[in-house]
């Protein structure tokens, strides 16, 4: 089967708001996000129930060809859908049961998938109450392999269930001149055993429970067009873990803007944060930094800022570039900031200017912190029947810690729909990945030098592609036939596959 599954299908609906609900397609390799627009407005229950016949090659990943595990299964995942909208709030849930029977009984497993996302305002323009939370497969070593797709078929003996839950209240207010924010999140983020396999000390080593908080307070200007701009903040973060040291870090500062002619904009910021390089347990504002630059706006569509600057670890970057038209979007960026692995699975303050679709964690379980650095650059095509969307990445994972080695994953994203009829669409997803990790643990683990004590790098090379045609029978019932490939070359090699029949109804 393999090498012959080929493909034609995913979504591209443009990434999603955070506050927009997730909603299951007929599996769980493909997700589809509806646009503000789209959503029902005041109280929505809609249950489903979903199954597929499946057959997987090589689901144990196994790197002989001797070794390779080939099975069919049955899979069966009902699931609801809640939602409620009205013009003081917003929120949704959507949760999937997804069990799996195959024709060797050790790898039956049952795993779950949520997501849950709201806001209300108490107090209309003044007092907002938000939280999110959400559970699922997470990979434990990206070392080993990927949890392609997000679907929890292959190796499961590397995948763990992790939860998440955060709720943040907040002011927000406009006044005559200027807009007052402060708010204060409150975040947990829970790494499960997984029953469906045996206990395994690296899973023991590297999951770690978290509570996350962060407090912010901002007085900036309304009108972004004046002559001068000022923004003023504050923010506090503090990470605590079972097994591994706190987490502090505090910044404090103001951003200027000053217009020098109708297009261009002079903008800077500057404070003082922490010096993680000194202790990443401390907090404290003994560090400054700055940044300075130009922000262009030739027209309402179009917006092009460059800065450069000095933090606590050297020299800092960022760029954004935002371009609109009738039927294409660009978007290009740069940032650099401060961050730990749960923060960013569990509270999501700041989602990216350029959101990407789901991508397999980068770093594993872990909670050392690290300094982000993501180059992100997106276009997106949407004509009367198709969707494209084309994505480069570089995300480099700068730590803080001899303990852990750099992570550097550069690679290419590429999904589209077509409307081939008015129920009938094909969808596809491909994605390649250039991956290089190295930990610091011990040298007879194989990841040091012994002799030198060195981090020894190891590279992966992985490729997936995924399609799908998909028929709509009725309103309420889909057929899918869907295919997938995936391929991981460098210091491990395996291939594997998968086809499936799916059919789902909605109540």
């Amino acid at each position: 089967m393999r090498g012959r599954i080929a493909a034609a299908i995913v979504l591209a609906l443009t990434a999603p708001a955070h506050s927009e609900p997730y909603l299951s397609t007929l599996g769980a390799v493909f997700e589809r996000y509806p646009l503000s627009e789209q959503l029902k407005p005041g109280f929505v229950f809609e249950p489903r129930v979903e199954s597929a016949l499946q057959f997987i090659g090589n689901i144990n990943l196994a790197q002989e060809s001797s070794k390779e595990v080939d099975l069919a299964g049955i899979e069966f995942v009902p699931g609801l859908l809640a939602s409620y909208n009205t013009a003081r709030g917003r929120g949704f849930l959507d949760y999937s049961f997804v069990g799996r029977v195959w024709e060797d009984s050790d790898y039956n497993a049952a795993t779950h998938r949520l997501l849950a996302n709201g806001n209300y305002w108490l107090v209309p323009d003044w007092f907002l109450v938000s939280g999110q939370a959400s559970y699922g497969d997470t990979i434990i070593d990206p070392l080993i392999s990927y949890n392609y797709g997000s679907s929890g078929l292959f190796n499961r003996s590397n995948i763990a269930e992790r939860a998440t839950a955060s709720v943040t209240p907040a002011i927000n207010h406009d006044f005559k001149d200027f807009n007052f924010y402060a708010s204060y999140t409150y975040g947990r983020v829970w790494y499960l055993d997984n029953r469906d396999v045996p206990d395994s000390p690296l899973f023991t080593f590297f999951k770690d429970d978290s509570r996350d908080q962060r407090a912010f307070v901002q007085i900036s200007s309304r009108d972004p067009g004046n002559q001068a701009t000022l923004k003023v903040f504050y923010e506090w973060q503090a990470s605590d873990f079972e097994r591994t040291v706190p987490y502090r870090y505090e910044r404090v500062g103001t951003d200027l803007g000053f217009r020098l002619s109708r297009t261009l904009r002079l903008v800077g910021d500057a404070g003082l944060e922490s010096d993680l390089d000194e202790s990443t347990v401390a907090g404290g504002l003994d560090s400054e930094f700055w940044h300075a630059g130009l922000r262009w706006t030739p027209d309402s569509r179009t917006t092009v800022e460059g800065r450069y600057g000095q933090r606590f670890y050297g020299d800092a970057w960022r760029f954004l570039l935002e371009r609109d038209t009738r039927f294409v979007t660009i978007r290009l960026s740069y940032s650099e900031d401060p961050d730990i692995e749960t923060r960013r699975v569990g509270v999501n303050f700041d989602p990216d200017e350029v959101p990407l679709p789901p991508l397999d964690d980068p770093t594993g379980l872990t909670s050392y912190p690290y300094i982000r650095k993501d180059a992100i650059a997106a276009l997106i095509a949407e004509g009367a029947r198709t969707r494209l969307r084309l994505e480069f990445y570089d995300r480099k994972r700068e730590y803080r810690t001899l303990l852990r080695a750099d992570t550097d994953i550069e690679g290419v994203r590429f999904n589209g729909v077509r409307d081939l009829g008015s129920d009938f669409y094909a969808e596809l997803d491909t994605q390649y990945a250039d991956s290089r990790r190295g930990i610091f643990l011990d040298g007879a683990d194989g990841f040091v030098d012994p002799e030198t004590g060195e981090f020894f790098f190891a590279q992966s090379y992985d490729w997936t592609i995924k399609g799908r045609l998909t028929w709509e029978l009725y309103s309420n019932l889909y057929t899918a036939a869907e295919v997938g490939y995936l391929q991981r070359r460098g210091t491990r090699t395996y291939d594997g596959e998968w086809l499936a029949f799916r059919v789902r109804y909605t109540f």
